[in-house]
């Protein structure tokens, strides 16, 4: 039996970078086309923080998984998001690093 050792958390998370129910918009663009186009330039709800890697990411690194009204859910890492609480932290408004080696996504 193989076991997933993802967390998918559908609360609030004390020193995640945002908190469910946070309005977020994906960056306008993809340099590396990583996400999905549709997606691009939308504003969504935070549904549910992802860890793929619990005891390295845990609590401040998370996918987050980010909810668009007409297209669906898509996991996004921090540095493809922009919303008030996202920058209040200092974070870059550009994609800034690549997706982790064996991150999912959403499709």
């Amino acid at each position: 039996m193989i076991q997933d050792p993802s967390l998918i958390v559908k609360r609030d998370v004390d020193g995640a970078p945002v908190h469910i129910g946070d309005r977020v918009t994906v960056i306008p663009d993809s340099t590396d086309g990583t996400i999905s186009p549709g997606f691009l330039g939308r504003t969504g709800i935070v549904v549910a923080l992802v860890y793929d890697d619990p005891v390295q990411q845990y609590p401040a690194d998370p996918l987050i998984q980010v909810r668009v009204d007409g297209l669906g859910d898509d996991l996004f890492f921090l540095d493809e998001l922009v919303s008030d609480r996202v920058h209040s932290r200092g974070r870059r408004k550009e994609h800034a690093r690549p997706p982790r080696p064996g991150s999912h996504r959403l499709q």
